[in-house]
């Protein structure tokens, strides 16, 4: 019995570093004829719903993947400063408030690379390894 609870345990925790280290390799992506300058900065206007219009004009579209996913974690933590959770909150209020509307969240990053493909305005983050060649990386 105790063998088997130590072998759940260190399964377990090969499951959380490799969880670790997945989530924080993303990307953000746009549309391949998006011709604005973009960066993290305004990645992270567009995500807290105070850029809300392209430079060269037309609306952002910004998607987000699932609360639960590593990606959108790494993605909250390090362009927004916040946790999922803490995210969703501040979503909640600038909904409230009526100031801005929350990214629409799609299934996966499969679902993300093609909306984003599909969507001259649109801005998303995936994995790395999962943009592929129908959108532009820009960071």
């Amino acid at each position: 019995m105790k063998q088997q609870i130590k072998y759940a345990v260190g399964a377990l925790a090969c499951l959380v570093l490799a969880a670790q280290a997945y989530a924080g390799d993303f990307v953000i992506i746009v549309n391949k004829d998006n011709a604005n300058e973009v960066n993290q900065d305004l990645a992270a206007k567009a995500y807290r719903g105070e850029a809300k219009t392209w430079a060269a004009g037309g609306s952002i579209n910004a998607l987000a993947l699932p609360e639960d996913n590593g990606v959108r974690a790494a993605f909250d933590k390090e362009v927004l400063g916040k946790a999922p959770s803490q995210t969703k909150a501040m979503w909640a209020a600038l909904m409230f408030s009526g100031k801005a509307a929350p990214p629409k969240v799609v299934d996966s990053e499969a679902d993300m690379v093609k909306a984003v493909a599909e969507n001259k305005n649109a801005i998303g983050y995936v994995s790395a390894k999962a943009a592929g060649a129908s959108v532009k990386i820009v960071k």
